[in-house]
């Protein structure tokens, strides 16, 4: 094992933020950022998507991938990386090697990075904590005994002061954050059809845990189906979403009681949740169903009180020019925002590619992407938006040659800048004096708007709205959104009288 907070591994060379490439698809759209962290990884660098292996605090980028694999499992090198400079260059925190997958990430408001893998060597996961005034580079560990598995994902809940460990062998354990293993239960069972294999959690402001999971059918390589279950009291208990009690443990298939959220006619293909979150009293789920002539990806939103579905979009989950489609893909938001805006990061024909919502999942617009196109595998981000209001995340690009035999795989880290707010305007002449601007096509939830003048000058900023009178006929306007991003300039069309 090497423990190090030492050389660069790539930097600035990588940095495709803007500079060259092909023109993203449509005007006003954000381009995906991107660094280049490993140029030599396996083509499973970044597997799961739906683990979180990017998170941002105060002291940080945090991110994990595989270096290395063996076809037994038993030896994968991994690493921790850590960038200080918002995702430009990363530095190696801690590496070792061991029988384990990608590890999983959380961190807390100390600063604190709490890292979960499994061992298949002894059947057990462990938590490492790391500590900002370690520098990170000692590591407390502890064991979660039982907890391994090929599949987990893993949540902190703040107000509990707890972590949940999901794994796919149906285990479910809550960790205190010094690392005690308070409670141990089988979640799920096998079902008549099925059994567990991906599952994943999101955590609401007010403390409410949903979960969801892939299942397989039994001795055969097909995703069967994907289910729902919730809890209010720390995952002690569960229960359907429209409130129906459930008996641990559940039934994982569709023989049991947990909400179904595929469609009838998908249980003979693959169907696969790429991601899950709850936000502002509403479900949200990404996931691709392989059938034929024509695969389908669905976004699906469901009512968390009442547990019926209200938008369902598919076969193709697309906005203005863009159509996300692939077994990957993550949501994100601002938490703390009430009414914030929703992104989906995915594979968009083999560019990284974002939409997002403004009304939290009704309606979806094309919102940034990468200037070139990749291989893209297991595309994963950070469920929260950073404090500086940006989308993270990672992805392996898999090269032309067999992944796994390979070794020359690159894996990525990418950022999105969120909240970058644009509309047009017009101005119309107002009777009794003044003129009145006419927002139209607003996006990003502006939060104020500023008005350019006689002289070119700049006048304070002012709350937004969709008709706003001044004075006199502005030349431009400058917006920002309710994550504080500063939008482009934009000239105003004068619209008569």
């Amino acid at each position: 094992m090497v423990t190090r907070w030492g050389p660069l591994l790539f930097g600035a060379t990588c940095w495709v933020a803007s500079a060259g490439g092909e023109a993203p698809p449509s005007p006003g759209v954000a381009r995906v950022e991107l660094t280049c962290v490993d140029d030599a990884a396996t083509g499973y660098g970044t597997f799961q998507s739906h683990n979180q292996k990017v998170v941002s605090n105060p002291h940080g980028i945090f991110m994990t991938h595989i270096r290395t694999r063996n076809e037994a499992y038993t030896a994968q090198q991994w690493r921790l990386l850590r960038s200080v400079d918002g995702g430009k260059r990363f530095l190696v925190v801690y590496e070792a090697t061991n029988a384990t997958n990608p590890p999983v990430l959380e961190t807390d408001e100390a600063g604190t990075v709490y890292l979960a893998r499994p061992d298949f060597a002894d059947g057990h996961a462990y938590l490492y904590r790391f500590a900002a005034k370690d520098a990170y580079a000692k590591p407390q560990i502890t064991k979660i005994p039982g907890a391994s598995a090929g599949k987990y994902c893993m949540m902190l809940d703040r107000v509990r002061n707890q972590l949940y460990f999901f794994a796919h062998n149906n285990t479910f354990h809550v960790v205190s954050l010094d690392g005690k293993v308070r409670s141990s239960r089988h979640l799920l069972r096998h079902g008549r059809h099925a059994v567990l294999q991906y599952p994943l959690l999101s955590l609401t402001r007010d403390d409410v845990l949903h979960a969801a999971w892939t299942t397989q059918k039994h001795g055969q390589y097909l995703y069967w189906d994907i289910h729902h279950l919730v809890s209010r009291d720390g995952g002690q208990s569960w229960s359907t979403m429209a409130g129906k009690p459930t008996t641990l443990p559940v039934v994982a298939d569709d023989g049991g009681p947990a909400q179904r959220i595929t469609l009838d006619d998908e249980f003979e293909v693959h169907t696969w949740l790429s991601s899950l979150m709850a936000k502002d009293g509403k479900v949200h789920f990404l996931y691709m169903a392989q059938t034929k002539p024509t695969a389908r990806e669905h976004y699906v939103r469901y009512d968390a009180e009442t547990g019926r579905q209200d938008v369902r979009i598919w076969p193709e989950f697309r906005g203005k020019t863009m159509s996300l489609m692939g077994l990957s893909g993550a949501f994100a938001a601002r938490a703390s925002l009430d009414g914030g805006s929703l992104y989906c990061v995915s594979n968009a024909s083999g560019r990284i590619a974002c939409l997002a919502s403004d009304d939290n999942g009704r309606t979806w617009y094309d919102y940034a992407v990468s200037d070139k196109t990749y291989r893209p595998y297991s595309i994963g981000g950070c469920r929260e938006l950073t404090a500086d209001g940006y989308l993270i995340g990672s992805f392996t690009n898999q090269s032309a040659s067999p992944a796994e035999v390979s070794g020359k795989c690159s894996v990525y880290f990418f950022r999105i800048q969120a909240g970058l707010s644009r509309a047009e305007a017009t101005t119309v002449q107002t009777p009794g004096g003044g003129v009145t601007v006419k927002f139209a096509d607003v996006r990003g939830q502006p939060a104020k708007v500023r008005f350019q003048g006689k002289g070119n000058r700049w006048r304070d900023w002012v709350p937004f709205r969709g008709h706003i009178k001044v004075d006199e006929r502005p030349r431009a306007f400058q917006l920002t959104s309710r994550l504080g991003v500063v939008s482009a300039v934009y000239e105003i069309k004068d619209g008569g009288r």
